[in-house]
């Protein structure tokens, strides 16, 4: 069988359209069909892309640490490229087969990236200063360190607990609620849509080629530290609170 990029386009849920923000059905979504039907006409499968694209994450970011001005565009453009391929493998993994270990390999592309790249950053901004910030101040390291580290304590802590309730749920000691990220029911929510307009998989890489650009990269640094910040104490907040209702009415 001869795959086409109509043929990704037609096989897609409906759920997963309504779930892409806008950028991603307008442009990203669309490259990515034509991308997985030459890598499925290859025979490149769903897990090689993913760490492809784990590759890609990692030499973006190093791109940022150079004070070198076209280095930070091709970085920016990486991570639009990792983008893409993050829908590329869904796609793959959809469409024509999925592997073992898939969910695991499409969520280390992601850990690497967004745990590196504030923090990378927030060294370019320290070397060549942004709109905000002059060079040579130490605090925009610091906080891309805390956008990063944010990202990060934000999945860890939520994969934690939803490791923690199937087990427990194994047990018979608790029910596994329905989740809001992954119910296809709830892809129209207000949380998931913040979720996915406003995180690495919406409207910032394009933000961040656009800042790399104008050398303005300190606004994003900005923006991961308030946005990251704040999802991540909601997340601890959301989750301890269930962890504690959990625990009263076991």
């Amino acid at each position: 069988m001869k795959y086409t990029a109509k043929y990704f386009k037609d096989s897609m849920p409906e759920w997963k359209r309504k779930k892409d923000p806008i950028l991603c059905r307008i442009f990203y979504r669309p490259v990515s069909f034509w991308i997985a039907s030459i890598a499925a006409n290859l025979g490149i499968s769903a897990n090689t892309v993913s760490y492809f694209s784990g590759i890609i994450g990692i030499i973006a970011c190093l791109c940022f640490v150079p004070p070198i001005w076209e280095l930070h565009i091709i970085g920016a453009l990486l991570i639009n490229s990792w983008l893409i391929l993050d829908a590329t493998d869904g796609n793959l993994a959809r469409s024509v087969k999925s592997q073992p270990f898939g969910e695991f390999a499409d969520g280390i592309s992601s850990y690497i990236l967004v745990s590196l790249m504030c923090t990378m950053m927030g060294l370019s901004v320290y070397y060549e200063g942004g709109a905000w910030i002059d060079a040579g101040n130490p605090w925009i390291i610091f906080i891309g360190a805390v956008a990063s580290s944010s990202d990060s304590l934000m999945r860890l802590v939520y994969q934690k607990y939803k490791n923690t309730e199937r087990d427990m749920a194994d047990k018979g000691i608790v029910k596994i609620e329905k989740d809001v990220r992954t119910d296809h029911r709830q892809v129209g929510s207000f949380r998931v849509r913040v979720e996915a307009e406003f995180g690495i998989g919406g409207l910032l890489p394009i933000a961040i080629l656009l800042a790399s650009i104008f050398k303005m990269l300190d606004i994003i640094v900005l923006y991961c530290f308030l946005y990251n910040g704040a999802s991540c104490a909601l997340v601890i907040c959301i989750y301890v609170r269930k962890a504690i209702k959990a625990a009263m009415q076991s």
